[in-house]
């Protein structure tokens, strides 16, 4: 049996702009003016019993301040209702939603049927699908293999700006509404670039399908990948990460679902996927995958501190190597480093005999094995002793 709304204050808080948004999307077509432009009606045509097509109008308010608001919108949701065979309630949730890009998190676990989990698994389990749409956003503003600390301004701002929704049935669910700036076309004005809103839920949608079958290939062996494909696709270790730790949390086997579900005010170009599906089976698998784009990655900014091991400049050489052992993930590795001259006699060569720990920044990338290099090395200090 379908529920009906009738409390007058769920009523009141509908939206006549998302409303009107939301029949737009259905295919509903507006009509002529009422009452000096406080309502409006929309049309919808209706296969009739002998074939023949019906037209069903409503008249829907513009304005809250129309009199018969309530009983107008109490309308629309009848011949919704009956229309789309759906729960008024499902219908209103997806009228809140219309501005906004909803993507789900499901939870898929025999001990989460009754829709609850333990309070740490759900603290954490929030905290992975914060990581999760920062590392899109991150992808959205530049395609990179890792994210370190610093994250993009715009990717920052985006999150602000994200809302966390009420959960919903079917085992656990965490919901995330992704404001979308509606569409809205001006002749010789159009924009053809999604707004980043959009973009941003478009990347996490790609990234993940993306991940899905780059984790089924390294199974099978179909091919081997390469960090920049992945990386092109929205894929970063942050993700991989945040994944993988989503996947391993709990007890038994589950699954991991992700909807997405796009802002009917803004029509979605092409045919993104709407579901991505993980099991708990690929948790490591995802979480190498991510091993590797971290340690592969180039890193902006990288600080770097550590002792002078071995030095190498020739008698003619005005740049000198330094190699340095220094702290990298939390352990210690080679870092090969090329300095000027005036860093390398005044702080290098002190350092090293001293043997006091020096400070510099720079772009890390890895060589191979435990080694690594230091590109674009600056900002060279000695640190105080101890």
């Amino acid at each position: 049996m379908n529920a009906t709304i009738t409390d007058g204050q769920t009523i009141d808080a509908i939206s006549p702009v998302a409303l009107a948004s939301y029949l737009r999307g259905r295919g509903w077509h507006p009509g002529r003016e009422i009452g000096g432009g406080l309502a409006r009606t929309w049309s919808w045509m209706l296969d009739g019993m002998g074939g023949e097509p019906e037209s069903v109008e409503l008249v829907v308010p513009v304005d809250r301040e129309v009199r018969d608001f309530r009983r107008r919108v109490m309308e629309t949701l009848d011949a919704l209702q009956s229309i789309e065979q759906r729960s008024q309630l499902d219908i209103l949730r997806d009228i809140q939603s219309v501005s906004s890009d909803v993507i789900r998190w499901r939870w898929i676990q025999a001990s989460a049927e009754d829709g609850t989990i333990p309070l740490e698994q759900g603290q954490e389990f929030f905290a992975y699908v914060r990581n999760q749409i920062l590392a899109a956003a991150c992808s959205t503003v530049e395609p990179r293999q890792f994210f370190a600390s610093r994250k993009p301004a715009r990717a920052v701002q985006f999150l602000q700006q994200a809302r966390l929704g009420q959960s919903e049935r079917g085992s656990y669910v965490v919901t995330v509404h992704n404001p979308v700036p509606p569409a809205m076309p001006v002749t010789g004005f159009e924009d053809e670039r999604d707004p980043f809103e959009r973009r941003v839920t478009l990347t996490l949608s790609n990234a993940l399908q993306s991940l899905r079958r780059a984790a089924g290939e390294a199974i099978s062996s179909a091919r081997p990948w390469r960090e920049r494909e992945l990386s092109d696709d929205g894929i970063s270790a942050n993700l991989c990460e945040s994944m993988a730790n989503m996947l391993a949390a709990g007890e038994g086997r589950r699954d991991i679902e992700v909807r997405f579900s796009f802002a009917g005010s803004r029509p979605v170009v092409g045919q993104p996927a709407p579901i991505a599906r993980f099991s708990s089976d690929l948790s490591p698998i995802i979480r190498e995958i991510g091993k590797v784009l971290r340690e592969t990655a180039t890193r902006e900014d990288f600080e770097l501190r550590g002792f002078v091991t071995h030095l190498n400049r020739g008698p003619h050489d005005v740049i000198g190597t330094a190699t340095i052992q220094g702290l990298v993930d939390e352990d210690y590795h080679r870092v090969e480093v090329e300095v000027g001259a005036d860093e390398y006699d005044k702080i290098i060569l002190t350092a090293h005999g001293d043997r006091r720990m020096i400070q510099c920044e720079g772009e890390l990338q890895k060589v191979k094995g435990r080694t690594y290099r230091l590109l674009h090395a600056r900002s060279f200090r000695m640190l105080a002793e101890d």
